[in-house]
């Protein structure tokens, strides 16, 4: 084993954040990890508890090979961030993870589409995501969700039903079943998609590690739909997160007088794009509008440069904004513009697809040069 993946594994099982495992590798060299020890722990700003993981799995010599054939017997791979499987769009978000536990052929850079939501749905939520489910699985897209009762397991159930690719992350290591009774729709997903977690194997599901898996969801799907959750679900976090780094959220409005839709519904108030019709967001996210929001990297220097486009006034504020103030956050383009979030996230797009504007980081934008 190279030493590199060693101190992947290593830095991944102890929370390290993928920063200070690019600091390693750069100014110290990924083998320094092993006999560095307290001093080099200090020097890169390691936690106390990242520290102590580190010192426990160090005292087992072999443990990364060990890790490694474990996850080998249980059908599972290790991507580390330099694999060329790692997805990007997870790499630019605010807290990638080193590494990666795969179980499946999902190839999990493809566009793909979050649906998520309560554990406590109701009927009509179960229908609707076992709907989308179906839908994307016939357009060719990725589900992505998190494997839980509810919303979740709707979503993947009717992706399945069509054939289609979905993909569970995990809050325990990728060998737990959690919950029990999905043992067998796990073993499907396994089969036509992919098992993923961040965690370690026999890693169990601490309570913080459901939440702070939802930043995975967000940062492999290329679009989240929320189809019932309450304002303190943990649907509402996935969300969130989604917005804050600049995707597109749906909503599937709800009952304005049913608690388990109140997230929801606040969330489309709050500029979340309603979902309304399943075969027309099928055709908006697999059309022309759909694609702008997957991929705003900068355009290959030798392509053609279309004609100057015709830019509305608010098209021309916000290309002025992004040309004075360089890279900036979706909130200071919101503040700084006046324009609703809607209207900036159009404005956007239409400025992206013809080549005004570029992704500049997690959530940030900037005029191309």
């Amino acid at each position: 084993m190279n030493s590199k993946l060693r101190a992947a594994l290593l830095m991944n099982a102890a929370r390290a954040s993928l920063e200070t495992f690019t600091k390693l590798c750069k100014d110290y060299g990924p083998e320094a990890l092993s006999d560095g020890g307290e001093k080099l722990w200090q020097e890169l700003g390691l936690r106390s508890s990242t520290q102590a993981r580190l010192d426990e799995l160090l005292r087992q010599r072999d443990w990364p090979e060990r890790e490694l054939e474990r996850a080998e017997k249980f059908g599972a791979r290790f991507l580390s961030v330099d694999d060329a499987e790692y997805p990007q769009r997870l790499k630019d978000t605010a807290q990638p993870p080193i590494g990666l536990y795969v179980k499946g052929p999902a190839d999990l850079s493809a566009p793909s589409v979050a649906v998520v939501g309560t554990r406590r749905c109701s009927p009509y939520g179960k229908s609707v995501a076992e709907g989308v489910g179906r839908a994307l699985a016939s357009a060719g897209f990725p589900l992505i969700s998190g494997g839980a009762r509810g919303i979740d397991a709707a979503g993947h159930r009717g992706c399945l039903s069509r054939g289609g690719v979905t993909v569970a992350i995990f809050g325990t290591g990728i060998d737990r079943t959690y919950p029990m009774e999905h043992r067998e729709l796990f073993h499907q997903i396994a089969e036509q998609g992919a098992l993923v977690s961040e965690y370690p194997i026999g890693v169990s599901g601490d309570p913080w590690h459901f939440p702070e898996r939802n930043r995975l969801i967000v940062g492999i799907a290329s679009r989240t739909v929320v189809v019932e959750s309450p304002d303190d679900g943990g649907a509402m976090i996935t969300a969130r997160l989604a917005l804050d780094i600049g995707r597109e959220v749906w909503c599937v409005p709800g009952h304005i007088t049913e608690t388990v839709c109140c997230g929801t519904n606040h969330l489309i108030r709050d500029g979340a794009q309603p979902l309304v019709d399943i075969e027309e967001f099928i055709q908006c996210i697999s059309g022309h509008y759909g694609q702008l929001m997957l991929d705003l990297s900068p355009q290959e220097e030798n392509s053609p440069k279309p004609a100057a486009p015709e830019l509305t006034t608010d098209e021309k504020l916000l290309l002025a904004l992004l040309q004075r103030q360089g890279s900036v956050t979706m909130d200071d383009l919101l503040a700084e513009s006046g324009l609703s979030f809607p209207v900036l996230q159009t404005c956007l797009m239409t400025l992206s697809a013809n080549g005004l504007a570029i992704s500049s980081g997690p959530g940030r934008f900037s005029a191309s040069a």
